[in-house]
């Protein structure tokens, strides 16, 4: 038996001794993106032909991650977190994955990046966002941090995939500039998974970085909720049947 199905037969009795009964869902992400994200993904994970991420604002390798069900399903991909040391923890436990230590923006550029805490999953390249949240208060120091565009981190990368299977970006208030710094007609991820600032499912139609994906030719399929004014949004390309 191979160590993640070993790992996975020890959970079941876990949860067998405490709750009574055996339930066979594993997920990781901060509320329940994953989950969904399976669905969408079904076909795939069955066939077991593997697939392509790539994760912006990782955080973490496996604690509210969005991509590290699909890593232990053999995916594989690009994870991108601007804190400094992130990486480190990403390159032992997820040592088939480029793992890179940078921000994303529009352009090349150094930005200030408000930290917080290395425990923080609210630290930001977004002041306004911070202050939106009331969390600007809590901000320890501004680092200055380099910033890539997205296309040209996946131009000198192109080698390791074919497609993009799902593209994943959690940057606090830092969405709609990643979106605008790729180049979509050479990139164009099947599935999009981003962190807005929204409530409703109508504050989407005014939602800046929605609309731009929405005139890309992708639909709107899921919406959870994270914080009241703050959910993980999943949009699909129109083309890709799921």
């Amino acid at each position: 038996m191979c160590i993640m199905g070993l790992i996975k037969k020890i959970k079941s009795l876990i949860r067998k001794t405490i709750l009574g009964y055996d339930i066979s869902t594993y997920f990781f992400s901060h509320s329940g993106e994953d989950a969904m994200l399976q669905a969408i993904f079904s076909k795939k994970l069955a066939s077991k032909t593997g697939g392509f991420f790539v994760d912006i604002g990782a955080y973490h390798p496996y604690k509210e991650s969005n991509t590290y069900l699909f890593y232990i399903n053999g995916w594989r991909g690009i994870n991108i977190d601007a804190r400094p040391g992130s990486m480190e923890a990403f390159k032992k436990i997820r040592p088939r994955d480029i793992n890179l230590e940078i921000g994303i923006g529009v352009k090349e550029d150094i930005l200030p990046y408000y930290f917080i805490s290395d425990d923080s999953s609210m630290n930001s390249f977004s002041k306004d966002n911070l202050l939106r949240l009331g969390m600007y208060e809590f901000v320890k120091k501004e680092i200055p941090i380099k910033v890539l565009p997205l296309n040209q981190i996946l131009d000198k990368h192109a080698n390791s995939f074919d497609t993009i299977d799902l593209l994943t970006i959690d940057v606090e208030g830092f969405d709609l500039e990643v979106v605008k710094s790729n180049n979509w007609s050479k990139y164009r991820p099947k599935v999009i998974v981003v962190e807005l600032y929204c409530r409703t499912i109508e504050d989407l139609f005014t939602n800046e970085t929605a609309n731009y994906l929405r005139e890309l030719g992708y639909e709107i399929v899921a919406k959870n909720v994270i914080l009241r004014d703050v959910a993980s949004v999943i949009f699909v390309d129109h083309h890709f049947e799921y």
